[in-house]
């Protein structure tokens, strides 16, 4: 676990920030992961802007017995700094939320001790979780081949014969700046223990289209495994580009562990427009 790592040369409580955790649902699973291996120095300082998460997270926190080993804070990391330094920043699903990056990753990395991870889930993908014209290209192919119900989106209630992408980030800050999140994260950090995933096949299994799928069903899985085995040709010949990844970033170089050649900076998609091959297919329509 990154702060077991972390905690290697050091001594004394450790400190953990998690940015953006919510209603603390993953802090309280390795809270208690860490517990289980007999690690009992650290404390988790849990940020988040809503009062009503935090809330929850408290009285969870309580229910557990876990109250030695967490603090909650309430802030918008956008404008605001956690005072002190930790062993471990955090975060899981957040950055994608978040509008002001290049503060974020300024003081994780100021706060963030000699020796430290920067450790995240998160989503990689275009803007607002739509996909960029070279995998939309491929999603267009695969929708007619769909069955109706497998084209039915349960969360926009809607059904279309053609792939409709759909732009996240038009209310609220969902996907906000995907796209930015890992080439900052370059800029700020050394990338160390990297796995980039995704591409087409998230929208087939996703909460939208996902529903139609029936893991007791063969035929189903056997559905999901093909396009999961097509998906993994594709980036893996560089045809599309991871859309999420679990990473840990340190401030010193300690060399890049990556999956076959999907190195961090091999799973950035680049900003001079699409790939040429692609000036053959249609724009795909999105809302």
């Amino acid at each position: 676990m990154a702060y077991i790592e972390a905690r290697k040369t050091d001594t004394g409580a450790g400190r953990i920030l998690s940015i953006g955790c919510g209603d603390g649902m993953t802090e309280i699973r390795i809270a208690k992961a860490l517990l289980e291996r007999d690690v009992r120095d650290f404390v988790f300082v849990c940020a988040d802007l809503s009062p009503i998460l935090l809330a929850n997270l408290k009285a969870d926190v309580a229910r557990e017995g876990l109250a030695d080993h967490f603090e909650t804070i309430e802030i918008d990391l956008n404008f605001s700094r956690v005072e002190g330094t930790f062993d471990m920043v955090m975060a899981n699903h957040a950055l994608h939320h978040i509008q002001e990056l290049e503060t974020v990753f300024q003081f994780s990395h100021d706060c963030l001790k000699d020796g430290g991870i920067f450790a995240t889930c998160d989503m990689i993908g275009r803007n607002g979780h739509m996909r960029w014209k070279e995998t939309a290209v491929i999603l267009q192919a695969l929708w007619p081949t769909l069955e109706p119900k497998q084209q039915y989106n349960a969360q926009l209630k809607r059904i279309g014969d053609k792939f409709l992408d759909h732009d996240c980030s038009q209310w609220g800050f969902e996907g906000i700046r995907a796209q930015d999140i890992l080439p900052l994260l370059l800029k700020y950090f050394h990338p160390y223990k990297f796995f980039g995933t995704g591409g087409f096949v998230d929208v087939i299994v996703d909460r939208g289209f996902g529903h139609a799928y029936d893991i007791n069903n063969d035929k189903d899985v056997a559905f999901i495994r093909y396009l999961a085995d097509l998906n993994d040709i594709f980036l893996d010949a560089g045809v599309v580009k991871p859309t999420w990844m679990m990473a840990y970033f340190t401030k010193d170089n300690r060399g890049e562990h990556f999956f076959r050649d999907r190195r961090a900076i091999n799973s950035t998609r680049g900003r001079d427009g699409d790939p040429a091959w692609t000036r053959f297919y249609a724009d795909t329509e999105h809302t």
